[in-house]
């Protein structure tokens, strides 16, 4: 595995501050357990009947960088599923749940809160990560093709063979994580923070 390639904006400066509106969007509760499980049967048939392989338009309300709130819209790649409904994890906690290979591609977790989390050998291709707080999570051997990791909290995680083809890691905190055999081939890194000597590209 090689260093992405240098881009006009450093892979090492300092990581901007998240945006005021975070912690006032984020549920005060974890997401229970069964109100997991329903959405991720929704998904599952959703997926099944052709809901995956689109795209997500992103926007951004007024306000800045530390006011503004980012809202994605899915635009689906053919026509719309006929079954079940796209999980729609925005700003959610997943605290305590078992998330080990969690099939969740192509869902909404825009801004989602799931630190130390196992989530390894998941399916979040094509997802909407945006603003995510995975700190300290182990998302070893993950399918993250195509996700929208772009402001996401990645500290301390463990990205060992996961699979980032075509990623926006842009502004990404990736300080301390491990990225051992991961599959980097075109992942975005403009304004990424990867703290170089404690990243493992081994």
């Amino acid at each position: 595995m090689s260093l992405p390639e240098k881009s006009a904006t450093p892979l090492h400066r300092p990581h901007p501050v998240r945006y005021e509106m975070m912690s006032l969007l984020m549920d005060k509760n974890p997401l229970p357990r069964d109100e997991f499980d329903a959405q991720l049967a929704a998904h599952t048939a959703f997926i099944g009947a052709g809901g995956g392989g689109g795209r997500w338009e992103t926007f951004v309300t007024g306000g800045g960088f530390e006011l503004g709130v980012v809202l994605g819209v899915y635009l689906p790649a053919g026509a719309r599923a006929a079954a079940g409904s796209q999980a729609q994890l925005s700003h959610k906690r997943l605290d305590g749940l078992d998330l080990r290979g969690v099939e969740l591609p192509y869902a909404n977790c825009c801004g989602l809160c799931c630190q130390h989390q196992d989530l390894s050998g998941a399916n979040l291709q094509g997802s909407l990560l945006i603003d995510a707080d995975l700190t300290g999570s182990v998302l070893r051997g993950a399918n993250l093709r195509d996700a929208d990791l772009s402001r996401s909290q990645l500290v301390g995680c463990d990205l060992r063979d996961a699979d980032l083809t075509g990623a926006d890691l842009e502004n990404a905190d990736l300080r301390d994580a491990d990225l051992t055999g991961a599959i980097l081939k075109d992942a975005r890194w403009n304004g990424a923070y990867v703290k170089l000597p404690g990243v493992d590209w081994t």
